[in-house]
């Protein structure tokens, strides 16, 4: 299956509803409605054989009213075949998709750790890379970088940290 022929399915199946193109060689269907996102992948991963769930990316917009994106990389055994599809909220509120993918649970908390993104049904939503008590998401486009105390300063672990500038 090509990419073209897969848009004439996704077409006939969500008509209307999806923006579907190809730029730098990369083959990108954008989920124009945020009610059928997980109908999209559902329909890519059972009828498009989209069985390889490689990576969920995050992007912050500040300036723009869809403040946030969330990118899956999906690809096709099968057909040979990689699309990235993409969905823009207001807000940071993104459905899970561990129900369709299970290697979407590392890589889900992963974006929640370090962009903010709330993964709506995720069965184990918490930080995987930063300690607890650190404040912010430090891939957010608006996070500060200056004047910024990095931690608490405070040697949770007892580890015998010194804190100095």
């Amino acid at each position: 299956m090509t990419f073209e022929q897969l848009v004439q399915k996704l077409e006939a199946q969500f008509s209307g509803k999806l923006n579907c193109y190809t730029e730098f060689k990369c083959n990108f269907i954008k989920v124009k409605d945020a009610s059928v996102y997980k109908d999209v992948l559902r329909f890519l991963r059972d009828e498009a054989s989209f069985e390889y769930m490689v990576d969920v990316v995050a992007t912050h917009w500040p300036k723009k009213k869809e403040k946030f994106e969330v990118t899956n990389n999906i690809f096709s055994i099968a057909n040979k075949l990689r699309v990235f599809v993409k969905l823009a909220r207001e807000d940071n509120k993104f459905p899970t998709l561990t129900d369709l993918w299970a290697g979407a649970n590392m890589m889900e908390r992963e974006e929640y750790d370090l962009m903010g993104i709330i993964f709506e049904g995720h069965p184990d939503l918490r930080r995987v890379l930063l300690p607890e008590f650190f404040e912010g998401h430090p891939l957010r486009k608006d996070f500060p970088l200056k004047e910024r105390s990095w931690f608490n300063n405070a040697d949770e672990q007892g580890l015998g940290l010194k804190f100095s500038r």
